[in-house]
């Protein structure tokens, strides 16, 4: 699936709606109830094909969580469905990053001994963002996101 290619779309777009429609998923409204000033939100998932999708208050889709391990009720994604670079670890993500002249963000902490750690490293392709997230040395999930406005 185009995932990166979905970012930006309407709520109610005809694509999405299929998507909707063949992984059986249903949207929901997260609104503020707290009257905290929280922006209300619209998740859609679709937990035994590892991903996520949440639109903003302006019904938008502007991030795509892509589970690479079973976690929070989620199965794994099938690594052929991802139309991003799939990197095995954090190392290996920051030399493409360098190589290709992409600019990226990581997670600051230097200790090796830290759980943080080489912990993240996020990729600015431009039109979107892509977020790795690594535990004990393994990827865990893949967060594309709309560039911050």
């Amino acid at each position: 699936m185009d995932f990166a290619q979905l970012l930006g779309k309407k709520l109610k777009d005809d694509l999405l709606l299929e998507i909707f429609a063949q992984y059986d998923i249903d949207v929901v409204y997260d609104f503020d109830k707290t009257h905290e000033n929280m922006e209300d939100h619209y998740w859609a998932a679709a937990p035994q094909h590892g991903f996520q999708f949440r639109f903003n208050q302006a019904q938008l889709l502007d991030v795509i969580f892509l589970y690479m391990v079973p976690r929070e009720g989620f199965t794994p994604i099938d690594k052929a469905e991802i139309d991003v670079p799939i990197y095995t670890s954090f190392k290996e993500a920051k030399q493409a990053f360098e190589h290709n002249g992409i600019a990226f963000t990581q997670s600051p902490v230097e200790d090796p001994n830290s759980t943080w750690f080489q912990r993240w490293i996020k990729a600015n392709h431009g039109a979107y963002t892509a977020h790795y997230e690594f535990k004990d040395q393994q990827l865990r999930m893949i967060t594309l996101s709309l560039p911050n406005e």
